[in-house]
């Protein structure tokens, strides 16, 4: 089965203890170099917080599960303020060669829900292996593909 951020952004956010919503997942950070999901951002500005995807339960259709609340942390460090705050977001992003040339726009990135391991990333009508992303930047991504 596979998943995608368009669909996982806005899905609501349970603890599996006590059954309360925390939140709505917001964004997804990525980590470029293995190619997954490294954690849920939950939450938008200075509420934001973050959730090590190693410490989800479940990640469903209707809704995300946790243990418990207590896998809910703040930012850590620069690079998860960043994501926090929407520099990272892949979906919406420009695309960039490494020569620098334009790709197009990052429309939808598909994932495993289970892994949290990417799929595919959708640039305009064509299907890019996650392989040739190079990095994420507050301007663009940029991939190893040659146009």
């Amino acid at each position: 089965m596979t998943e995608s951020f368009a669909r996982a952004v806005g899905r609501r956010v349970l603890s599996r203890a006590t059954a309360q919503e925390l939140g709505l997942v917001a964004r997804l950070l990525i980590d470029p170099g293995r190619t997954q999901v490294a954690a849920l951002i939950i939450g938008k500005g200075k509420n934001a917080r973050i959730v090590d995807w190693d410490q989800l339960s479940g990640f469903g259709p209707d809704a995300v599960m946790l243990n418990d609340e207590g896998a809910l942390r703040e930012p850590a460090d620069e690079r998860e303020r960043r994501a926090a705050g929407g520099d990272l977001e892949l979906v919406g992003k420009r695309a960039l060669s490494g020569t620098g040339n334009g790709l197009g726009t990052i429309a939808d990135v598909t994932f495993d829900p289970e892994s949290g391991r990417l799929e595919s990333l959708l640039i305009g009508n064509r299907d890019v292996p996650p392989s040739s992303l190079l990095g994420i930047g507050s301007y663009a991504a940029v991939l190893d593909i040659t146009e």
